[in-house]
């Protein structure tokens, strides 16, 4: 199933464009739907990250829910004209994941941090959401990914069969152990949420609120901690000065779609082709997801073809990375063809095309029916 919610790409990633309240509809979704299903708090740390880190990348971009936990994500959709709704935290998240679990009984787990951190935040909830239900905690040894003891961990998890998974260990860590393990745990919603245990248990301060509403709890934080995070920060002003308006001034710079544009369709052989017309973006993005929905379970490839589309919205950009992902987790073949030089420049430096397989316009000759018309 695809997702109902707008998606926005920023740098490469599929940021989905919900309130708060949305987004914790979608988790209490997921939870009900069971499997196993991810999710990130991104920031622009993560985004610099995957930039450099295509294994990153490509988890943050199949992940089922992707929430903008950063002003400048937000102030950047607004520039370039589909803005996203608010910023959604990790921090302010943990408090609704604690109230929805007093309120239906999900089991919630905490997994790293430190003992200290561990053990306030989950007498954190408890006092405040009577009825939570910690179905256990564990922080491991620090240690790298690859001489942690997994098994251990996956043991504990699993004999405490949660509905909630919160991961401790920072980013790319945590986001990295999930996809690893993907495939073993049987946890509805695992949660990557770096130091949010550290600021429930009170060991860190959050910056007073008028400063988080004006976007500048980044500052606070790099003022109570300039040693540790100063690194970070500078990699992610040299990411915002550089990469950013990269993407801005190239999402800008496309025509802005004054004329008629629809979705069109056709058959070339056992493969659905789809073909946009004029600027790919709104209604019509939701009109591909269908379509790629069709494809999947109709267990046949998908070409879209953009010899006729002029400019791709943030929502586009959003749809291709998100139906490359899903189509390919399921064995799926997905192309792009038809994609000119402009388009090829946007795609580059919104750093869209990094896991999209683009072949040539073999298509261009075959005749294109409307969809409204089969």
């Amino acid at each position: 199933m695809m997702n109902r919610y707008r998606r926005l790409a920023i740098l490469g990633v599929p940021i989905d464009n919900v309130t708060m309240d949305e987004a914790v509809e979608k988790l209490d979704g997921l939870i009900q739907q069971r499997g196993f299903h991810q999710v990130a708090t991104a920031n622009l740390d993560f985004l610099i990250k995957a930039g450099k880190d295509n294994e990153l990348m490509s988890i943050l971009q199949s992940c089922s829910l992707v929430v903008a936990d950063g002003m400048p994500l937000v102030w950047a959709s607004r520039m370039m004209g589909e803005p996203m709704k608010e910023r959604v935290t990790g921090i302010d998240l943990m408090p609704r994941l604690a109230r929805l679990s007093a309120e239906k009984g999900y089991g919630i787990y905490l997994l790293g941090a430190s003992e200290a951190s561990s053990a306030g935040a989950a007498a954190w909830i408890e006092k405040n959401y009577p009825g939570a239900r910690i179905a256990g905690r564990y922080s491991p040894p620090p240690s790298s990914l690859a001489a942690m003891n997994h098994e251990e961990i996956l043991q504990r998890i699993e004999q405490a069969k949660p509905d909630i998974l919160l991961v401790a260990f920072g980013n790319p860590k945590q986001e990295k152990w999930l996809s690893m393990h993907r495939d073993r745990l049987q946890v509805p919603v695992a949660i990557g949420v770096g130091a949010s245990l550290d600021f429930l248990a009170g060991h860190v301060r959050r910056a007073p609120r008028w400063v988080q509403r004006i976007g500048s709890e980044w500052l606070y934080r790099f003022y109570k901690e300039p040693r540790r995070l100063g690194g970070r920060y500078l990699s992610n002003l040299a990411g915002a000065l550089l990469l950013l308006p990269i993407q801005i001034l190239a999402v800008l710079a496309q025509p802005r779609g004054t004329g008629q544009a629809y979705l069109s369709s056709f058959w070339h052989g056992d493969t659905l082709v789809v073909k946009p017309v004029g600027r790919f973006s709104g209604v019509m993005v939701h009109e591909f997801e269908e379509m790629a929905r069709d494809a999947s379970s109709g267990r046949y490839p998908l070409i879209l073809d953009l010899s006729a589309t002029d400019a791709l919205g943030l929502e586009a950009m959003g749809s291709l990375i998100g139906v490359n992902s899903r189509l390919r987790s399921e064995g799926w073949e997905f192309l792009l063809t038809g994609v000119g030089g402009a388009l090829r420049r946007v795609l580059a430096a919104t750093l869209v095309d990094r896991n999209l397989r683009i072949v040539p316009d073999f298509l261009s000759s075959t005749p294109v029916l409307d969809a409204a018309q089969e």
